[in-house]
């Protein structure tokens, strides 16, 4: 089937164009449903003779018949199982591609509320975790017979506190407390009493005193001092006693001498020395 000029009259006979169809096969097809019922058609196509296909798209490819076959082609054309077409009067590109913005549209909308939906969402949930992290609460853990041997005490997100209960009769026996994530001090019920016997003081991490309640009256009687964490001195006051009645000395956290008998002036009537197995190796007090 030979291409036709667009002008409408093909030797001299006017012709007229009955169907547009998205590709040839399509429309020959539909020609050779024509041609079997002796009816002349043709095909055209602004597409190079075939060889630029996609050219064809905006103006679809024509299927022209005679224009006294016109009426004849349209009927048989109806009758038989329809093809892929454009309809005659949408031969422009604009009312061809007109619905394409819509559903582009609308995939860009769709994709617009989904992200939007994603954004909230995740700023609900950091709001959620804010909301939770405020005042104070407390975080339990429970050993394998089901009782809380632990609890940690957050307030406005963080540690202030933790809590032990080391023999698990349902008291807290051991407490330490934070400051801006670190602790600061500590203390232990060492005979389950109820009543604090131990307590320890630190900075920067490292401990750098110690209280201990040695007969449990409440009152603290040894009292140790510690230097980049290692211990430098400790000191035995009875009851909590203004002077030492014993002092041990430390080198390396390693005992290196103990002063006996102290008085109120602050001064000792022994002195030993030991080596660095805890032996003693001198003294002042004659034997």
């Amino acid at each position: 089937m030979a291409e036709i000029p667009e002008d409408g009259i093909h030797g001299g006979v006017k012709t007229e164009t009955i169907r547009i169809f998205t590709s040839h096969e399509a429309a020959d097809v539909a020609a050779a449903n024509l041609q079997a019922h002796h009816i002349q058609c043709w095909i055209t196509a602004d597409d190079g003779g075939g060889m630029l296909p996609n050219l064809a798209a905006p103006g679809g490819v024509r299927l022209v018949v005679q224009a006294s076959d016109a009426a004849a082609a349209g009927d048989l054309l109806a009758d038989l199982t329809p093809a892929p077409e454009i309809p005659v009067q949408a031969e422009t590109e604009d009312a061809i591609s007109l619905p394409a913005p819509a559903i582009s549209q609308k995939k860009f909308a769709a994709v617009w509320w989904l992200l939007i939906g994603i954004v909230v969402g995740v700023l609900l949930c950091l709001l959620y975790q804010r909301y939770r992290s405020l005042g104070e609460r407390t975080v339990y853990h429970y050993n394998r017979d089901g009782k809380a041997d632990t609890a940690r005490i957050y307030r406005n997100g963080q540690l202030v506190e933790l809590m032990k209960d080391r023999n698990l009769d349902g008291s807290w026996d051991y407490w330490v407390y934070y400051e801006q994530g670190q602790a600061v001090s500590a203390k232990s019920d060492d005979n389950f009493d109820g009543k604090p016997d131990e307590t320890w003081t630190y900075a920067n991490g490292l401990t750098v005193a110690m209280e201990r309640d040695t007969d449990f009256n409440g009152i603290p009687d040894e009292f140790c001092t510690y230097k980049y964490g290692v211990i430098q001195q400790m000191d035995i006051r009875p009851n909590g006693a203004k002077f030492a009645t014993q002092r041990m000395l430390y080198q390396n956290g390693v005992l290196t001498e103990i002063l006996r008998g102290g008085d109120a002036a602050g001064n000792f009537k022994e002195a030993v020395r030991y080596d660095p197995f805890a032996n003693p190796i001198s003294t002042n007090k004659p034997q």
